[in-house]
């Protein structure tokens, strides 16, 4: 994996590199997209109710699995450019649909992180979580800033482990 070699400064070298986890990844965006789809099917719901008509039932079971196609297609794309690295100087995120895009953090202003394992961790069971990175600048929990964060990993506590003593070490000196 060499994603990131366009992007480090000479001196800067990669520490490890992580790709969250396949399953994870993909079930989180499909079921978030069948939530929002099953919510917004509740009034074509309450039209089977009233009209008794068999239209109201086909129409938005095809509407659910064409977004679910489209959702699964587009997961695809960005799941093969996601790829999360530390250095001996950042955090980094590479993601991207149609092209590839950076995100990096220096370590040295790390203020806050932190790792969550929520209910799609659980279902998948492959023991992941995600880890969040946070400074002054991006807080790792402020309602419309998007936190920098390594999603889907396997492992969390132990990787934040890692990671948190680098940080620190780099902080030292």
């Amino acid at each position: 994996m060499d994603g990131f070699k366009n992007i480090l400064d000479q001196d800067e070298f990669i520490i490890k590199e992580y790709k969250p986890d396949r399953k994870r990844f993909f079930l989180s965006r499909i079921l978030t997209a069948i939530l929002i789809l099953l919510f917004m099917a509740i009034p074509m719901s309450i039209g089977i109710l009233i009209e008794e008509s068999l239209i109201y039932l086909i129409i938005p079971l095809i509407v659910i699995i064409v977004v679910v196609i489209i959702t699964y297609l587009l997961t695809k794309v960005t799941y093969n450019k996601r790829l999360y690295a530390y250095t001996n100087k950042r955090v980094l995120i590479q993601n991207g649909f149609i092209g590839v895009d950076y995100k990096s953090l220096d370590l040295d202003v790390i203020g806050a992180s932190e790792v969550r394992v929520d209910f799609i961790d659980k279902l998948v069971g492959n023991n992941t979580g995600t880890i969040k990175f946070g400074s002054q600048a991006t807080p790792t929990n402020v309602q419309g800033i998007q936190a920098f964060e390594f999603g889907g990993i396997k492992d969390p506590y132990n990787v934040y482990r890692e990671i948190k003593k680098h940080i620190d070490e780099v902080k030292k000196k």
